[in-house]
């Protein structure tokens, strides 16, 4: 089992939209992360699952050049569409963020401002990155949230977040990461603050959305039922290194790795019915 790196026969000559060489990730020069790679084609869905602190969320800011508290890729590389990332500048990053690379956060909720209306926010955002009006910029917002199976998105545009619930709050940071239909979406715990009805129709949706844009989608998550289920590859993390890889199939029924074992025991039966 190659460890971090994902190919797939039928796309073999196609370069990858996502490659991570080697990289080590580092606070005050301690290493949070350490020689972690992986690869990523277009349409696919991977996900990085582990415990709090082994690393997952970490990786995923570093691709969008977000680390905080003056974290540094101390070495290795990231290369997007065949170009390094580390060298951006500001200004090559404000292009690329929410364009052709975007993220949904754990709690989009809390990303919005709680006493401005998602409107305001969400026509803001579309025109940071689009020479359009005021006009055109609501009923592009309008249009992206009644995709993501929000009906009345004028009436959703004119609210205010707490007037919404974690799953309606959810679906507005995943049409505004949509927008403007990136090749890259990073999801960082994208369900861990719903109920688990609502958890499956946004997992479902993100593979919509993969299917009908052929976004390539990085997911963090500790729910290796919900990375067993919406990926193509997993990657299992442990202390800020890579602990196990593979594809769905091997992770899930050919795996001798005993923290990925461990995990998967971890997984709760429903109804008798186990998922993993």
């Amino acid at each position: 089992m190659h460890f971090g790196m994902f190919w797939t026969s039928e796309t073999n000559k196609e370069e990858p939209v996502l490659e991570i060489k080697n990289i080590t990730i580092s606070y005050q020069d301690r290493p949070a992360v350490k020689d972690f790679s992986m690869s990523l084609k277009e349409g696919k869905i991977a996900s990085l699952v582990g415990e709090s602190g082994s690393g997952k969320t970490t990786v995923i800011r570093a691709v969008l050049g977000l680390l905080a508290g003056g974290g540094k890729v101390t070495e290795g590389d990231i290369l997007f569409e065949g170009k390094s990332l580390l060298n951006h500048t500001p200004d090559q990053w404000r292009r690329l963020r929410g364009t052709d690379i975007s993220m949904i956060f754990q709690e989009s909720g809390a990303m919005l401002n709680p006493i401005r209306k998602i409107g305001d926010v969400f026509v803001e955002y579309i025109r940071t990155h689009e020479d359009i009006n005021k006009k055109e910029a609501w009923r592009k917002g309008v249009e992206m949230l009644e995709r993501m199976r929000l009906p009345g998105g004028d009436n959703i545009m004119r609210s205010y977040p707490f007037q919404l619930s974690g799953g309606m709050r959810q679906r507005v940071g995943i049409a505004m990461a949509m927008t403007f239909q990136p090749k890259l979406l990073l999801a960082d715990e994208p369900t861990s603050a719903l109920d688990v009805t609502t958890q499956a129709q946004i997992v479902r949706q993100m593979m919509e959305l993969r299917d009908e844009y052929g976004t390539s989608i990085i997911v963090v998550t500790h729910n290796l039922g919900v990375a067993a289920y919406m990926s193509d590859w997993i990657v299992v993390m442990k202390d800020g290194r890579i602990s196990d890889s593979g594809d769905r199939d091997a992770i899930l029924h050919e795996n001798q790795n005993a923290y990925t074992r461990k995990l998967l025991d971890a997984v709760p039966s429903l109804g008798g019915k186990r998922y993993v």
